[in-house]
């Protein structure tokens, strides 16, 4: 079953909460369809329904801090599968559909990431993990979210595909910047500007970014950060307000919120710098936007973020300000080594396209239309995966 004549009869039904948040991921899989389409697959949308339950659960549910929709939206426990040959679940959380009643085609589930188990032990997210085990395939957005799958959750590597995501080289590439950017945003003339794109998500680490610009700044005045993204939640945005203001850079930092698609390659473009202390990331849309639009990048040596970045960033030290601090002024001092990770990055970026995440994709899809992919985990192998 190989290449898009192969699929001309198979009918895909793409499992996802199409009305979610506009992130990387959303952006995305609101892509998907087309690309399955122009491949030659017919392409299904379909959204997990929230389960009509009685009041009991809703309250119970409440008692352990749980909002009761928001717990069934991101764990679905029901879907009106459609007639379909493979069923395709966007993100890891929603295998949770699989324990309840499973479709009667092929099932494969992208998992992003495992983090909830990996960084907090997360009891609820073991519905998913379950429910991953009964898949017939999985595709891992990196080789770092496949050993995690297999180091942690004992899944066999043969049962686990990598598709890497692309990016859309039309709107992330070297611009000149417009003039009203800085009006939009405000953004002082003479200032040199460092960027991270995300949320301020305990796991992406931000307070060692804010440590690190303390630093920078007392070498560097002139330097400034600007933060885009939704604050994910209050309490984590007042306390880097609070770290940065303790260490005199609150005015060094723009909190920009969330931008329009079309500002985004251009705030890409004016900075000098993409900056990521998250030592936890299951791909990085950021980053390799960043370096599509000719932007040296700094990251943290740790999750996916060197698989993406290769050797056209600058690595340093995951938690470690210190390091992240003298990363980042190594390029500001050096206009010869900007330039040179400027071209590696676009060099870099290339690679990274939505025609090669689709044939990716399709392989997966041939695997388990072939019957190559074991439906039950097999014993744990010591494959060599990718580093």
């Amino acid at each position: 079953m190989n290449g898009p004549s192969a699929f001309r009869d198979c009918r895909v039904a793409l499992i996802c909460d199409w009305n979610g948040p506009y992130t990387g991921i959303g952006r995305y899989w609101r892509m998907v369809p087309e690309l399955l389409r122009e491949a030659g697959l017919d392409a299904v949308q379909v959204t997990p329904l929230l389960p009509h339950l009685p009041d009991a659960v809703h309250q119970f549910l409440g008692l352990l801090g749980r909002d009761s929709r928001a717990f069934f939206t991101n764990y679905p426990l029901w879907c009106r599968y459609p007639e379909a040959d493979i069923y395709h679940l966007a993100q890891q959380a929603l295998a949770s559909l699989l324990l309840v009643r499973r479709p009667r085609g092929k099932v494969i589930v992208t998992v992003h990431d495992i983090f909830p188990h990996l960084l907090r032990n997360d009891p609820w997210f073991k519905l998913a993990t379950l429910g991953l085990k009964r898949a017939d395939h999985l595709i891992a957005i990196s080789h770092y979210t496949k050993r995690s799958l297999v180091d942690e959750l004992r899944i066999s590597p043969e049962r686990i595909t990598v598709v890497h995501h692309g990016i859309d080289h039309q709107r992330f590439r070297p611009l000149r910047t417009r003039d009203s950017i800085r009006v939009s945003y405000r953004l002082p003339e003479g200032r040199r500007f460092l960027i991270y794109v995300g949320t301020e998500d305990t796991r992406k680490d931000l307070g060692t970014l804010v440590r690190a610009l303390a630093q920078v700044h007392r070498e560097m005045p002139e330097v400034a950060l600007l933060k885009v993204g939704r604050a994910h939640d209050e309490e984590e945005r007042q306390s880097l307000v609070e770290l940065a203001a303790t260490l005199g850079v609150l005015e060094a930092i723009h909190f920009l919120g969330d931008v329009p698609e079309e500002d985004l390659p251009q705030l890409y473009n004016l900075a000098e710098l993409y900056v990521t202390p998250s030592p936890y990331e299951g791909f990085g849309f950021p980053l390799l936007e960043a370096m599509a639009c000719g932007t040296p990048v700094v990251y943290a040596n740790a999750g996916s973020l060197p698989e993406i970045a290769g050797d056209a960033g600058v690595a340093v030290a995951p938690s470690h300000p210190d390091s992240l601090a003298e990363g980042v002024l190594s390029v500001l001092r050096q206009r010869d080594k900007q330039s040179a990770l400027r071209a590696a990055g676009r060099e870099r970026a290339v690679g990274f396209t939505w025609a090669a995440s689709t044939e990716s994709m399709l392989a997966a899809y041939g695997k388990v239309m072939n019957g190559n992919s074991s439906t039950h985990p097999k014993s744990r192998t010591s494959a060599a995966l990718p580093r």
